[in-house]
């Protein structure tokens, strides 16, 4: 399951795919259904989407500068980053290196 996350405390523990976007961009849009597919596929790894315009803030913490921006974090920490779009494949690779680290 995503879940749209607009407390930033809420991505600060454990295994996060975060998704920094803005409801107009469209790249952001295609997303949607390759991170729902990730989300079933990942059962403990918690899967968020954070708009930016709703929280900057969280997107000034994490260095977002453009969107989509894809990051794994764990524990709050960048493990991996895609900042721009990326197929499921791109983003499946990602995640499962970053939970191998």
């Amino acid at each position: 399951m995503v879940t749209e996350v607009v407390n930033i405390d809420a991505i600060r523990k454990g295994c996060v795919l975060a998704d920094f976007y803005t409801s107009t961009c469209g790249p952001c849009r295609a997303l949607n259904p390759i991170l729902e597919e990730i989300s079933q596929e990942f059962k403990n790894l918690m899967v968020a989407k954070i708009e930016v315009t709703k929280n900057p803030i969280a997107a000034q913490m994490y260095g977002v500068m453009s969107v989509p921006t894809v990051m794994f974090l764990k524990d709050s920490k960048v493990k991996g980053v895609s900042r721009r779009f990326s197929g499921k494949e791109a983003i499946r690779s990602m995640v499962q290196k970053s939970l191998a680290e």
